[in-house]
């Protein structure tokens, strides 16, 4: 029973292995998957070519032939899917090398414009800031309130310190009015 279960188990496994595939880049096989990403991100479609070992697709005339002769009433029909084999430029070291080169490029190309992009918000949101900075300053000199840094009134200006003294100037006030309107 366990010799049957075993063997069972190893017929099942095998058979659901994936098959192997290859990645086509236009006409040539992928190098590597960052060619094959770039290609897909340029072209938005990658071609899978599946490579099965276990099936011939040649057809053999000569055992075809000797079965029609043993077996007159029998009839032999071979029906074959539609097969694209083009076939697949094979590139040379020195291509394969230069392609390499360009993916590379691209790759720090990317990241420069990231970097770039990222530098152009860092300043959108100074410029955003310096704004909102001018906006309060204006607020606070139409309200003619005296504006006083606390590290003045404080002997350490740590942020311990700092949270303290707010508290308790907190605790001091009353509660706001807000049924008054402004």
């Amino acid at each position: 029973m366990r010799i049957t279960l075993i063997i069972l188990l190893f017929f099942l496994i095998t058979n659901c292995t994936k098959p192997k595939t290859v990645l086509i880049c236009g006409d040539h096989a992928c190098i590597n998957n960052s060619e094959a990403e770039q290609y897909f991100e340029e072209n938005l479609s990658i071609e899978v070519k599946i490579i099965n070992r276990k099936f011939k697709n040649d057809i053999d005339l000569v055992e075809l032939n000797l079965q029609e002769n043993t077996k007159g009433d029998r009839k032999v029909n071979i029906f074959s899917k539609k097969n694209d084999n083009k076939k697949l430029k094979e590139l040379s070291k020195k291509e394969k090398n230069e392609i390499k080169e360009k993916i590379k490029d691209k790759k720090i190309n990317k990241k420069i414009v990231k970097k770039i992009k990222k530098n152009q918000d860092l300043t959108k949101l100074k410029i955003k800031e310096q704004k909102k900075i001018k906006m309060q300053k204006t607020n606070v000199k139409n309200e003619g309130k005296n504006v006083v840094d606390v590290c003045t009134i404080l002997d350490k200006c740590s942020i311990d310190e700092i949270s303290k003294y707010l508290l308790n100037q907190g605790k001091k006030k009353d509660f706001p009015d807000i049924t008054r309107r402004q």
